[in-house]
């Protein structure tokens, strides 16, 4: 069946990059705009949320957020899984609290997006340890004047998702040093509306998306010693609501 369909995969991949770089070209000259100034950056968060919904509706795909436990207090750190390319877009549907998404440095690379990550983002290359530090710097600044991160704690899109890769450091160390919150959240189906884009005719269609956010684990009092276990208890936060068939132990 699915080598019936596969052209039809194809069609609706090609329709979700449509859709992607063409509402960002319509909406890119009022986000350069407001991404000139720091003060203004917080409308082009609410533009980010105009523009996720949108998205929805061009790709028929619904967001659904199942919440778990009570949403803390800005600031806090969002960890999620990176199970599709929509993830990021989909995310300004769940949270309303302005955030700061930090991503790999090649994201500056990326025509109109990279912009995102130059004015307003965190463009971190982690081989580069100055680059590294100024990232880090940047995001402890963010959680001291207020504003949430979001991390994806994989780095990128395994290449068998929504099986999940390990987790680097870099989400549990800021929440332990800023002593802030850390909230899980599991994207469960967003692998099948947009699955790697090199690999055309693998099943992609119109769903809903959904969202799990996990209850907020606490990190007051912990200490560099407890980013392990941290990193540990996340990853089962966030894994236990991915399909069956695709959980692993970290």
């Amino acid at each position: 069946m699915n080598k019936l369909l596969s052209p039809l995969f194809l069609l609706y991949k090609l329709w979700v990059g449509f859709v992607f770089w063409i509402s960002l070209l319509l909406l890119f000259p009022a986000f350069w705009i407001l991404m000139q100034r720091k003060s203004w950056c917080k409308h082009a968060f609410k533009l980010k949320r105009f523009w996720s919904q949108l998205f929805q509706v061009l790709l028929f795909c619904p967001v659904k957020s199942q919440w778990l436990g009570e949403k803390p207090e800005p600031p806090y750190v969002i960890a999620s899984n990176h199970s599709s390319y929509v993830d990021t877009v989909f995310f300004y549907s769940v949270f309303s609290d302005y955030f700061l998404f930090i991503g790999k440095s090649e994201l500056l690379k990326w025509p109109l997006f990279g912009a995102f990550f130059k004015y307003m983002d965190i463009p971190v290359a982690r081989e580069n340890l100055r680059d590294s530090y100024k990232a880090l710097r940047k995001a402890h600044n963010a959680i001291k004047h207020g504003e949430c991160i979001a991390i994806y704690p994989e780095g990128t899109v395994p290449l068998d998702s929504p099986r999940m890769g390990n987790f680097k450091n870099g989400a549990f160390r800021l929440a332990i040093e800023e002593q802030v919150p850390i909230l899980p959240v599991t994207w469960t189906t967003n692998y099948r509306i947009f699955s790697d884009p090199s690999t055309p005719f693998i099943p992609s269609y119109p769903q809903m998306s959904r969202a799990v956010i996990h209850p907020a684990i606490s990190t007051k009092g912990m200490t560099e010693a407890d980013i392990g276990a941290l990193r540990k208890q996340v990853f089962e936060a966030i894994d236990s609501a991915i399909p069956e068939a695709y959980r692993r132990t970290n």
